[in-house]
Order: C-alpha cells, then sequence, then structure tokens
C-alpha cells in the first residue's frame, strides 16, 4: 500500500489487497494485540476518510485509512559514538551491518559497548527520538545485517514475518575441510543439558539449512558455503556443520582455532522481504568483513549469491 506519514498518524491508501474487508481484518492483518485494538477503539485513534468507524465497516480502494502508529518516544540506550555502516533505512525500518565482536545488546541500559548503544547514537546524531527495537539477533561473533523496527505499530507484523520466515537471512560460512557438493541438512537441534551450547538431537526442534558450495581451498582445507535458513534455532549454522565433521573455522563451541581468522567464520550478507507496509521487495546485501576477505579468491559475491 501507499502511505502517508502525519505527525503520530500513518495514513494506508486502500489497495486490492484489503478491498472489501473490513477495518478489523486490517487491523488483525498488522498483528495487533486484542489490548491494542481495543485501546484503539477506546480513544478513537483511527479513522476512515477522517470518521471514526466501527471496526466492521468495509474498506473500498483508494480508502483513506489513518491510523496512530507512533508514540512519543525517548532513546532508550546510552548513545556511543561509532561509524556505523546503515544499509537501508525507511520510516519503518533501519538495517545495519553489526560489526566484529559486537553483542546486540547490554545486560543493562546503562552499559555501553553494543549495537544498541551504536544505533542510540545514531538516532541521537539524526534527530530521531525512538525507542531501539531489533527484529532478531546475531551472535557476538557473527557479523551481518540486523534489523531494527523504527515504529511501534508495525513490530508485531515485523515480528510475525520474522516467525514465519517471511524474511529470508543467508549467510556466508567457511566450514574446515572439504564439500564439493551442495546440501540440506535436516536434524533437530535441542540445548545441551550438560554444557552451555546447543547440540542435535532426535527430541529437538526441527531444523533444516540449505548450503550451497561456493567455492574450496584445497592447500588450505576450507570451504565456502552459502547457508539459508529454513528455520531460526539458535547456532543453527554453527551446530548443523559442525554435526558433518565440518565446523565453521574458529568456532568456540562447536570447533577449533583457526589461523586464518580469530573469530567465528559466519556473516550474515543478505536480506530478502517484501516490505510490511508498501509490499515492495527489499533486497539488501552487505560486503565481507575484513577479516573474511581472506576467501575473495574463492567466490565472486557479485555472480555467485
Amino acid at each position: 500500500m501507499n502511505y502517508k506519514i502525519q505527525g503520530n498518524y500513518l495514513t494506508l491508501i486502500i489497495d486490492e489487497q484489503f478491498t472489501n474487508k473490513t477495518v478489523r481484518e486490517l487491523l488483525d492483518w498488522l498483528h495487533l494485540s486484542k489490548k491494542t485494538i481495543h485501546l484503539l477503539k477506546q480513544n478513537k485513534e483511527y479513522f476512515l476518510n477522517n470518521n471514526y468507524v466501527n471496526e466492521t465497516h468495509l474498506l473500498n480502494k483508494n480508502d483513506l485509512f489513518k491510523i496512530k502508529a507512533f508514540n512519543e518516544e525517548y532513546i532508550d540506550y546510552l548513545p556511543q559514538a561509532y561509524p556505523l555502516k546503515i544499509v537501508y533505512e525507511d520510516d519503518f525500518i533501519l538495517i545495519v551491518d553489526k560489526p566484529i565482536n559486537t553483542i546486540i545488546y547490554p545486560e543493562t541500559k546503562k552499559e555501553l559497548n553494543t549495537l544498541c548503544n551504536y544505533i542510540a547514537n545514531y538516532y541521537l546524531e539524526t534527530n530521531q527520538a525512538l525507542t531501539i527495537r531489533h527484529i532478531h539477533r546475531l551472535d557476538q561473533d557473527t557479523t551481518g545485517l540486523v534489523i531494527f523496527c523504527k515504529c511501534p505499530l508495525i513490530q508485531p507484523l515485523l515480528d510475525d514475518m520474522m516467525a514465519n520466515k517471511l524474511i529470508k537471512r543467508s549467510y556466508l560460512a567457511v566450514c574446515n575441510g572439504i564439500i564439493d557438493h551442495d546440501i540440506t541438512i535436516n536434524k533437530a537441534i535441542a540445548r545441551d543439558r550438560h554444557q552451555n551450547k546447543m547440540r542435535v538431537s532426535k527430541n529437538g526442534q526441527k531444523a533444516v539449512t540449505k548450503i550451497k558450495i561456493l567455492g574450496s581451498n584445497h592447500q588450505k582445507n576450507y570451504t565456502v558455503c552459502k547457508c539459508d535458513l529454513e528455520t531460526g534455532r539458535k547456532h543453527q549454522i554453527r551446530v548443523h556443520l559442525a554435526s558433518i565433521n565440518h565446523p565453521l573455522l574458529s568456532d568456540p563451541l562447536y570447533g577449533y582455532k583457526s589461523k586464518l581468522i580469530k573469530r567465528t567464520a559466519l556473516h550474515a550478507y543478505k536480506l530478502e522481504f517484501l516490505h510490511p507496509i508498501t509490499n515492495d521487495p527489499i533486497i539488501v546485501k552487505t560486503p565481507l568483513p575484513q577479516d573474511m576477505e581472506f576467501i575473495n579468491d574463492q567466490i565472486d559475491l557479485s555472480k555467485k549469491v
């Protein structure tokens, strides 16, 4: 849908997707909680063509549906200056490239040196008084793309898109040994009861990783893979590759140190999804971090992935 923003209100221009559907169906499509919908109705914070209507009212093409989408907010983490790489930004979404050895958020909001602190500083410098909302996480050692939600109204919709794999995340991984063909690893994953890590287990949660081989270096004994997740289990790529005796380079939990890189060789390099409001296709990529550039001799990112 096309949209306009005026102050705290978002106006959606109804298209064919919602023609002849009710206001309530539109609110449910946003995955708003019953409490949120109740408050919107109680406070009369949505309008159809400038009039408050019942939730059973039918929508017509080109109707203007106006709803309170933004609140008076404040930056809720300590700002910390950092040369953050912004990969994509609009009124609803911010996508950044998480640097090496960075956690997403601190244990308390009085601490520093996390991605949320860097986002806080970016919001401060760009005069955006926003609560910081990450839609997903990456391990401390993993570099790459992380999505933040700028609009509280659409956070439930983005959460649902992530949960239902409507946001495709692709990773570049470098594993020990030579894998000479594409594979799909379908092995359930569970928490290890004896150690602070995950493991393959018949009693675990379903986990599927598609692995495309991009290149290999026989002399240095490693393989470069593109990994696509059909499920989103903790440490999924790391556990799955270790389970076939090809752990990621320098993985401290599931593998062993490598002279080629000092941290787990995993990079979240690509995101693909339909924009939650406009439905336009969004495809963003980020280049390899400096400590993974040694694989450039084996792959050509512009052609293969």
